[in-house]
Protein backbone atom coordinates (compact mmCIF):
# COMPACT_ATOMS: atom_id res chain seq x y z
CA UNK A 1 0.00 0.00 0.00
CA UNK A 2 1.22 3.90 -0.90
CA UNK A 3 0.72 6.43 0.93
CA UNK A 4 1.20 9.83 -0.78
CA UNK A 5 1.52 12.64 1.62
CA UNK A 6 -0.78 15.06 0.45
CA UNK A 7 -3.47 12.73 1.69
CA UNK A 8 -2.15 11.87 4.84
CA UNK A 9 -2.74 13.95 7.72
CA UNK A 10 0.41 13.77 10.29
CA UNK A 11 0.70 15.32 13.78
CA UNK A 12 4.52 15.51 14.20
CA UNK A 13 6.20 17.50 17.12
CA UNK A 14 9.86 17.66 17.64
CA UNK A 15 10.65 20.61 19.70
CA UNK A 16 13.94 19.50 21.60
CA UNK A 17 16.91 20.82 20.65
CA UNK A 18 19.48 17.79 20.55
CA UNK A 19 23.27 18.04 21.05
CA UNK A 20 24.64 14.65 20.00
CA UNK A 21 28.46 13.28 19.83
CA UNK A 22 30.74 12.15 21.93
CA UNK A 23 32.36 14.20 24.99
CA UNK A 24 28.89 16.27 24.51
CA UNK A 25 28.40 15.50 28.26
CA UNK A 26 30.93 18.26 28.63
CA UNK A 27 28.19 21.14 27.52
CA UNK A 28 25.89 20.57 30.25
CA UNK A 29 26.81 23.60 32.40
CA UNK A 30 26.73 25.71 29.49
CA UNK A 31 23.55 24.03 27.82
CA UNK A 32 21.76 24.90 31.51
CA UNK A 33 23.19 28.18 31.52
CA UNK A 34 21.25 29.14 28.21
CA UNK A 35 18.07 28.10 29.92
CA UNK A 36 17.84 29.41 33.39
CA UNK A 37 20.46 30.12 36.39
CA UNK A 38 18.81 27.71 39.46
CA UNK A 39 18.58 24.60 37.66
CA UNK A 40 17.25 21.85 40.14
CA UNK A 41 18.57 18.32 39.25
CA UNK A 42 16.64 15.20 39.41
CA UNK A 43 19.21 12.30 38.90
CA UNK A 44 19.81 8.66 38.69
CA UNK A 45 20.48 7.78 42.38
CA UNK A 46 23.23 5.10 41.32
CA UNK A 47 24.27 7.42 38.99
CA UNK A 48 24.98 10.46 41.22
CA UNK A 49 26.75 7.67 43.91
CA UNK A 50 29.18 7.36 40.33
CA UNK A 51 31.98 9.49 38.99
CA UNK A 52 30.23 10.23 36.31
CA UNK A 53 27.42 12.13 38.53
CA UNK A 54 29.93 13.72 40.51
CA UNK A 55 31.70 15.45 37.19
CA UNK A 56 28.02 16.10 35.70
CA UNK A 57 27.26 18.14 39.31
CA UNK A 58 30.78 19.58 39.04
CA UNK A 59 30.25 21.03 35.59
CA UNK A 60 26.69 22.72 36.58
CA UNK A 61 29.01 24.38 39.25
CA UNK A 62 31.64 25.25 37.34
CA UNK A 63 29.73 27.33 35.16
CA UNK A 64 28.52 29.57 37.72
CA UNK A 65 25.21 27.37 37.73
CA UNK A 66 24.88 25.12 40.84
CA UNK A 67 22.06 22.80 41.36
CA UNK A 68 19.61 24.54 43.81
CA UNK A 69 18.29 21.03 44.54
CA UNK A 70 19.30 17.76 43.74
CA UNK A 71 16.88 15.14 43.87
CA UNK A 72 18.26 10.88 43.73
CA UNK A 73 15.54 8.86 41.88
CA UNK A 74 15.30 5.01 41.94
CA UNK A 75 13.37 3.10 39.72
CA UNK A 76 9.90 3.79 38.09
CA UNK A 77 8.75 6.72 39.67
CA UNK A 78 5.50 6.37 42.08
CA UNK A 79 3.15 9.37 41.89
CA UNK A 80 4.37 10.23 45.35
CA UNK A 81 7.74 10.29 44.21
CA UNK A 82 6.87 12.80 41.44
CA UNK A 83 4.82 14.92 44.20
CA UNK A 84 8.11 14.73 46.21
CA UNK A 85 9.95 15.86 42.97
CA UNK A 86 8.03 18.76 42.48
CA UNK A 87 7.94 19.92 45.93
CA UNK A 88 11.92 19.81 45.88
CA UNK A 89 12.09 22.01 42.56
CA UNK A 90 9.05 24.19 43.77
CA UNK A 91 10.31 24.80 47.28
CA UNK A 92 14.21 25.96 46.04
CA UNK A 93 12.87 28.47 43.68
CA UNK A 94 14.26 26.46 40.51
CA UNK A 95 13.49 28.07 37.02
CA UNK A 96 15.05 24.69 35.10
CA UNK A 97 14.95 21.16 35.73
CA UNK A 98 18.07 18.80 35.14
CA UNK A 99 17.23 15.41 34.52
CA UNK A 100 20.64 12.52 34.37
CA UNK A 101 19.98 8.84 34.70
CA UNK A 102 18.09 6.44 32.38
CA UNK A 103 13.92 6.60 31.15
CA UNK A 104 12.43 6.79 34.96
CA UNK A 105 14.62 9.77 35.46
CA UNK A 106 14.19 11.74 32.85
CA UNK A 107 10.04 10.35 32.81
CA UNK A 108 10.23 11.65 36.40
CA UNK A 109 12.17 15.04 35.46
CA UNK A 110 9.71 15.70 32.50
CA UNK A 111 6.68 15.40 34.73
CA UNK A 112 8.45 17.58 37.93
CA UNK A 113 8.84 19.98 34.94
CA UNK A 114 5.47 20.27 33.83
CA UNK A 115 3.70 19.69 37.01
CA UNK A 116 5.95 22.65 39.04
CA UNK A 117 3.56 24.97 36.62
CA UNK A 118 0.59 22.98 36.59
CA UNK A 119 -0.01 21.34 40.03
CA UNK A 120 -3.55 19.84 39.20
CA UNK A 121 -1.77 17.14 37.13
CA UNK A 122 -0.12 15.67 40.87
CA UNK A 123 -4.38 14.93 41.86
CA UNK A 124 -4.50 11.24 42.37
CA UNK A 125 -8.37 10.73 40.85
CA UNK A 126 -6.89 12.25 37.47
CA UNK A 127 -4.46 9.28 37.91
CA UNK A 128 -7.49 6.54 37.94
CA UNK A 129 -9.17 7.15 35.24
CA UNK A 130 -7.62 4.82 33.03
CA UNK A 131 -4.27 3.36 32.16
CA UNK A 132 -3.47 6.71 29.45
CA UNK A 133 -3.71 10.35 30.38
CA UNK A 134 -3.57 11.64 26.89
CA UNK A 135 -3.55 15.77 27.05
CA UNK A 136 -2.89 16.56 23.47
CA UNK A 137 -5.03 18.46 22.02
CA UNK A 138 -8.15 20.16 23.84
CA UNK A 139 -7.73 18.42 26.87
CA UNK A 140 -4.72 19.39 27.54
CA UNK A 141 -5.56 22.62 26.26
CA UNK A 142 -5.68 24.31 29.83
CA UNK A 143 -2.10 23.61 30.16
CA UNK A 144 0.44 26.26 30.77
CA UNK A 145 3.93 25.70 29.89
CA UNK A 146 6.61 23.99 32.22
CA UNK A 147 9.73 25.18 33.35
CA UNK A 148 12.73 24.32 30.77
CA UNK A 149 14.14 20.95 31.01
CA UNK A 150 17.63 19.56 29.98
CA UNK A 151 17.58 15.87 29.96
CA UNK A 152 21.41 13.89 29.71
CA UNK A 153 20.30 10.26 29.16
CA UNK A 154 22.98 7.96 30.89
CA UNK A 155 21.42 4.55 28.74
CA UNK A 156 21.05 3.91 25.58
CA UNK A 157 17.47 2.70 24.33
CA UNK A 158 14.77 4.77 26.20
CA UNK A 159 14.04 7.77 23.72
CA UNK A 160 12.85 9.23 26.91
CA UNK A 161 14.84 12.50 26.25
CA UNK A 162 12.74 12.79 23.17
CA UNK A 163 9.53 11.77 23.61
CA UNK A 164 6.37 13.23 25.05
CA UNK A 165 5.38 10.50 26.97
CA UNK A 166 6.21 9.59 30.92
CA UNK A 167 5.18 6.54 32.99
CA UNK A 168 4.36 6.75 36.74
CA UNK A 169 3.42 3.73 39.03
CA UNK A 170 -0.06 4.17 40.80
CA UNK A 171 -1.66 2.36 42.72
CA UNK A 172 0.05 -0.80 41.31
CA UNK A 173 -0.31 0.28 38.06
CA UNK A 174 1.32 1.60 35.30
CA UNK A 175 0.12 4.57 34.06
CA UNK A 176 1.21 6.52 30.77
CA UNK A 177 1.15 10.46 30.61
CA UNK A 178 1.20 12.00 26.67
CA UNK A 179 1.44 15.43 25.82
CA UNK A 180 2.98 17.40 23.63
CA UNK A 181 4.20 20.05 26.92
CA UNK A 182 6.24 16.84 28.10
CA UNK A 183 9.09 16.98 25.87
CA UNK A 184 12.13 18.27 27.01
CA UNK A 185 13.52 21.74 26.03
CA UNK A 186 16.81 20.23 25.07
CA UNK A 187 18.68 16.94 25.36
CA UNK A 188 22.85 16.17 25.49
CA UNK A 189 23.25 12.62 24.04
CA UNK A 190 26.84 11.39 24.49
CA UNK A 191 27.70 8.41 23.24
CA UNK A 192 30.61 7.54 25.78
CA UNK A 193 28.21 7.23 28.31
CA UNK A 194 27.48 4.34 27.23
CA UNK A 195 31.03 2.69 27.42
CA UNK A 196 30.93 1.57 30.99
CA UNK A 197 27.88 -0.78 30.17
CA UNK A 198 27.83 -4.21 30.37
CA UNK A 199 27.34 -6.09 27.24
CA UNK A 200 24.51 -7.74 28.40
CA UNK A 201 22.70 -4.38 29.32
CA UNK A 202 23.52 -2.75 26.33
CA UNK A 203 21.64 -5.80 24.50
CA UNK A 204 18.39 -5.58 25.91
CA UNK A 205 18.16 -1.77 25.23
CA UNK A 206 18.84 -3.24 21.31
CA UNK A 207 16.48 -5.14 21.18
CA UNK A 208 13.75 -2.66 23.29
CA UNK A 209 14.97 -0.08 20.85
CA UNK A 210 14.47 -2.46 18.14
CA UNK A 211 11.01 -3.34 18.72
CA UNK A 212 10.22 0.51 18.66
CA UNK A 213 10.92 0.61 15.50
CA UNK A 214 9.59 -2.66 14.15
CA UNK A 215 6.45 -3.29 16.05
CA UNK A 216 4.55 -0.14 15.13
CA UNK A 217 5.75 -0.28 11.18
CA UNK A 218 4.18 -3.65 11.46
CA UNK A 219 0.92 -2.52 12.51
CA UNK A 220 0.26 -0.53 8.78
CA UNK A 221 1.38 1.51 5.83
CA UNK A 222 2.81 5.02 6.41
CA UNK A 223 4.66 7.28 3.79
CA UNK A 224 6.73 5.25 1.82
CA UNK A 225 10.02 7.44 2.78
CA UNK A 226 9.33 6.23 6.35
CA UNK A 227 8.66 2.74 5.54
CA UNK A 228 12.10 3.17 4.53
CA UNK A 229 13.61 4.77 7.17
CA UNK A 230 12.10 1.87 9.51
CA UNK A 231 13.46 -0.76 7.59
CA UNK A 232 16.74 0.97 7.57
CA UNK A 233 17.13 1.44 10.83
CA UNK A 234 16.10 -1.92 11.93
CA UNK A 235 18.78 -3.35 9.90
CA UNK A 236 21.34 -1.26 11.25
CA UNK A 237 20.68 -1.56 14.48
CA UNK A 238 20.75 -5.47 13.88
CA UNK A 239 24.22 -5.10 12.53
CA UNK A 240 25.33 -2.57 15.47
CA UNK A 241 24.46 -5.21 18.04
CA UNK A 242 26.11 -7.74 16.29
CA UNK A 243 29.09 -5.75 15.86
CA UNK A 244 29.05 -5.25 19.45
CA UNK A 245 28.49 -8.85 20.69
CA UNK A 246 31.57 -9.46 18.73
CA UNK A 247 33.24 -6.76 19.94
CA UNK A 248 32.12 -4.81 23.05
CA UNK A 249 35.07 -2.19 22.68
CA UNK A 250 33.50 -0.94 19.54
CA UNK A 251 32.80 2.45 19.98
CA UNK A 252 31.85 2.94 16.70
CA UNK A 253 29.41 0.50 16.91
CA UNK A 254 28.07 1.90 20.08
CA UNK A 255 27.85 5.64 18.55
CA UNK A 256 25.57 4.23 16.05
CA UNK A 257 23.49 2.15 18.31
CA UNK A 258 23.08 5.75 20.15
CA UNK A 259 22.38 7.65 17.14
CA UNK A 260 19.47 4.98 16.26
CA UNK A 261 17.97 5.03 19.20
CA UNK A 262 17.75 9.01 19.03
CA UNK A 263 15.85 8.34 15.62
CA UNK A 264 13.80 6.00 16.85
CA UNK A 265 12.77 8.30 19.41
CA UNK A 266 11.76 11.59 17.05
CA UNK A 267 8.17 10.06 15.34
CA UNK A 268 10.62 9.99 12.04
CA UNK A 269 9.19 6.11 11.91
CA UNK A 270 5.91 6.73 12.90
CA UNK A 271 5.09 9.42 10.67
CA UNK A 272 1.61 8.50 8.98
CA UNK A 273 0.93 5.46 11.64
CA UNK A 274 -1.20 5.69 14.54
CA UNK A 275 0.01 7.00 17.54
CA UNK A 276 -0.63 4.24 19.40
CA UNK A 277 0.71 1.72 16.89
CA UNK A 278 3.49 0.07 19.22
CA UNK A 279 1.27 -3.12 20.43
CA UNK A 280 4.22 -4.99 21.78
CA UNK A 281 4.16 -2.25 24.53
CA UNK A 282 1.38 -3.19 26.28
CA UNK A 283 1.31 -6.68 25.75
CA UNK A 284 4.73 -6.77 27.53
CA UNK A 285 3.68 -3.77 30.05
CA UNK A 286 2.07 -6.45 32.77
CA UNK A 287 5.14 -8.53 32.70
CA UNK A 288 7.40 -5.34 33.84
CA UNK A 289 4.55 -3.84 35.91
CA UNK A 290 3.93 -7.31 38.05
CA UNK A 291 7.46 -8.62 38.16
CA UNK A 292 9.93 -5.75 37.30
CA UNK A 293 11.59 -6.78 34.63
CA UNK A 294 13.09 -4.42 32.30
CA UNK A 295 11.44 -4.11 28.87
CA UNK A 296 13.99 -4.85 26.82
CA UNK A 297 14.30 -9.02 27.92
CA UNK A 298 10.19 -8.68 28.25
CA UNK A 299 9.90 -7.41 24.57
CA UNK A 300 12.86 -9.83 24.24
CA UNK A 301 11.12 -12.74 25.12
CA UNK A 302 7.23 -11.96 23.42
CA UNK A 303 8.69 -10.59 19.90
CA UNK A 304 8.97 -14.90 18.79
CA UNK A 305 5.54 -15.45 19.54
CA UNK A 306 4.64 -11.65 18.23
CA UNK A 307 5.97 -12.67 15.25
CA UNK A 308 4.48 -15.90 14.58
CA UNK A 309 0.78 -14.83 15.68
CA UNK A 310 1.15 -11.99 12.61
CA UNK A 311 2.91 -14.20 10.42
CA UNK A 312 0.90 -17.28 11.05
CA UNK A 313 -2.81 -15.61 10.88
CA UNK A 314 -5.39 -16.48 13.07
CA UNK A 315 -7.99 -14.83 14.87
CA UNK A 316 -5.33 -12.47 17.17
CA UNK A 317 -2.90 -12.09 14.68
CA UNK A 318 -4.44 -9.39 12.31
CA UNK A 319 -4.66 -7.58 15.48
CA UNK A 320 -1.33 -7.18 16.35
CA UNK A 321 0.06 -6.37 13.06
CA UNK A 322 0.15 -7.16 9.32
CA UNK A 323 0.95 -10.34 7.52
CA UNK A 324 2.14 -8.75 4.28
CA UNK A 325 4.09 -6.10 6.43
CA UNK A 326 6.17 -8.83 8.07
CA UNK A 327 6.42 -10.06 4.32
CA UNK A 328 7.74 -6.83 3.20
CA UNK A 329 10.29 -6.67 6.49
CA UNK A 330 11.37 -10.48 5.56
CA UNK A 331 12.71 -9.26 1.82
CA UNK A 332 13.81 -5.65 3.80
CA UNK A 333 15.97 -6.58 6.00
CA UNK A 334 15.97 -10.93 6.54
CA UNK A 335 16.93 -12.04 3.16
CA UNK A 336 20.53 -9.17 2.63
CA UNK A 337 21.21 -11.37 6.36
CA UNK A 338 21.09 -14.37 4.75
CA UNK A 339 17.48 -15.73 6.31
CA UNK A 340 14.27 -16.38 4.51
CA UNK A 341 12.16 -14.01 7.42
CA UNK A 342 13.03 -11.68 9.94
CA UNK A 343 11.56 -13.74 12.54
CA UNK A 344 13.82 -16.50 12.02
CA UNK A 345 16.93 -13.71 11.46
CA UNK A 346 15.34 -12.08 14.75
CA UNK A 347 15.45 -15.29 17.16
CA UNK A 348 18.62 -16.64 15.85
CA UNK A 349 19.85 -13.48 16.82
CA UNK A 350 18.56 -13.26 20.10
CA UNK A 351 19.24 -17.13 20.87
CA UNK A 352 23.11 -15.66 20.39
CA UNK A 353 22.76 -13.09 21.97
CA UNK A 354 21.65 -14.63 25.29
CA UNK A 355 18.28 -13.07 25.26
CA UNK A 356 15.06 -14.58 26.27
CA UNK A 357 13.28 -16.11 23.43
CA UNK A 358 9.91 -17.32 25.04
CA UNK A 359 8.72 -16.48 28.82
CA UNK A 360 9.84 -19.56 30.29
CA UNK A 361 13.38 -18.08 30.28
CA UNK A 362 11.80 -15.29 32.44
CA UNK A 363 11.48 -17.66 34.80
CA UNK A 364 8.16 -17.94 37.15
CA UNK A 365 5.47 -16.93 34.82
CA UNK A 366 2.04 -16.77 35.59
CA UNK A 367 0.35 -16.47 32.03
CA UNK A 368 -3.83 -16.08 33.59
CA UNK A 369 -2.21 -13.32 36.14
CA UNK A 370 -0.43 -11.24 32.99
CA UNK A 371 -3.33 -12.24 30.69
CA UNK A 372 -5.89 -10.50 33.27
CA UNK A 373 -3.34 -7.62 34.11
CA UNK A 374 -3.21 -6.99 30.19
CA UNK A 375 -7.08 -7.02 29.47
CA UNK A 376 -7.58 -4.85 32.36
CA UNK A 377 -5.48 -2.50 31.62
CA UNK A 378 -5.71 -1.85 28.09
CA UNK A 379 -8.64 -3.73 26.79
CA UNK A 380 -11.42 -0.54 27.23
CA UNK A 381 -8.46 2.16 25.95
CA UNK A 382 -9.24 0.39 22.18
CA UNK A 383 -5.20 -0.27 21.96
CA UNK A 384 -5.33 -4.52 21.78
CA UNK A 385 -7.59 -3.78 18.80
CA UNK A 386 -10.83 -6.10 20.62
CA UNK A 387 -8.47 -8.72 21.77
CA UNK A 388 -10.52 -10.87 24.43
CA UNK A 389 -8.98 -12.17 27.63
CA UNK A 390 -8.97 -15.84 26.16
CA UNK A 391 -7.24 -14.51 23.44
CA UNK A 392 -4.71 -13.07 25.10
CA UNK A 393 -4.46 -16.56 27.31
CA UNK A 394 -3.80 -18.13 24.33
CA UNK A 395 -0.82 -15.63 23.25
CA UNK A 396 0.82 -15.94 26.27
CA UNK A 397 0.70 -19.35 26.05
CA UNK A 398 1.87 -19.57 22.59
CA UNK A 399 5.25 -17.50 24.08
CA UNK A 400 5.46 -19.81 27.50
CA UNK A 401 7.87 -21.64 25.39
CA UNK A 402 7.84 -24.99 22.85
CA UNK A 403 10.09 -26.73 20.45
CA UNK A 404 11.90 -23.58 19.10
CA UNK A 405 12.48 -22.59 22.62
CA UNK A 406 15.11 -25.73 22.71
CA UNK A 407 16.93 -25.53 19.54
CA UNK A 408 20.59 -24.99 19.94
CA UNK A 409 21.81 -21.40 20.33
CA UNK A 410 23.79 -20.02 17.42
CA UNK A 411 27.50 -19.70 17.60
CA UNK A 412 27.31 -15.71 17.00
CA UNK A 413 26.09 -12.59 15.03
CA UNK A 414 25.92 -10.81 18.87
CA UNK A 415 24.48 -7.87 20.51
CA UNK A 416 25.08 -5.08 22.32
CA UNK A 417 22.88 -1.83 23.10
CA UNK A 418 21.41 0.20 25.89
CA UNK A 419 20.42 0.67 29.62
CA UNK A 420 22.37 2.16 32.40
CA UNK A 421 25.50 3.32 33.02
CA UNK A 422 27.04 3.00 36.95
CA UNK A 423 23.48 3.88 37.37
CA UNK A 424 20.37 3.83 35.59
CA UNK A 425 16.90 2.21 34.93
Amino acid sequence: MTVNPPATAVDWQVPTLIGFGSGRAADLGPQAAALGSAPAVLIDARVAESETGRDLLARLSAHGVPAVSVTRVAGVPTLDAVVTAVDAVTACGADLVVGIGGGSTMDTAKLAALASTNFELLESDRWRSGPLLDLDGERGAHLRPGLPSLLLPTTTATGSELNSVAAVVHEGQRRLMVSGRLASTSALIDPDLSASLPTAAVIEGGVETLARIVCPYLAGAALDVTDALAETLAAQCLAALDRLSADPADAQARAELVWIVAVSATQLVGLGRGRYDHVLWYLQDPLCTIYGLPKGRTMSALLPAYLAAIGGGGAIGPRLGDADRLSRLDRAVAVPLGRATFAEALSQRLAAWDMPVCLEDLGGIDIERVALACHESWHLTGRLSGVERPELVAFFGSASGGPAHHEPRLAATPSGAEIPLEGGD
